[in-house]
């Protein structure tokens, strides 16, 4: 992956989550009384909520992606296991593909559910 695509991806994804939540909380601050259950249903049943909502979920899981991309490829090195013990190096890079692909799947799998609470 490119370097300066990566950063910009990570910072334009974490701009994404935060006017999210400002929309969110512009809700929660403008209504007037406390919030009844058929208001957030309201709310969060609308369809530009729903699209919203997945929208920032999916930013969220490439911002995770992402840093989690980083620290496997940071920390999960020949050279950094190496330091710790030499047989872990021999098996680095078999270790950072595991680790990647399960944090992969378990995105795909929150991605699957989220959405699927979303619009079901």
């Amino acid at each position: 992956m490119k370097g300066s695509m990566i950063w910009n991806l990570q910072r334009y994804s974490s701009l994404v989550i935060l006017v999210y939540l400002v929309y969110v909380s512009s809700f929660i601050i403008t209504t007037q009384g406390p919030i009844s259950f058929f208001d957030w249903t309201k709310f969060f049943l609308s369809f530009q909520t729903r699209f919203f909502t997945s929208i920032a979920c999916i930013f969220m899981l490439l911002h995770a992606y992402i840093g989690l991309w980083t620290v496997g490829t940071d920390y999960l090195t020949e050279r950094t296991l190496g330091f710790l013990n030499k047989s872990l190096s021999k098996i680095a890079n078999l270790m950072r593909k595991m680790y990647l692909f399960a944090f992969v799947m378990l995105g795909i799998v929150y991605l699957v559910v989220i959405l699927y609470i979303i619009w079901i």
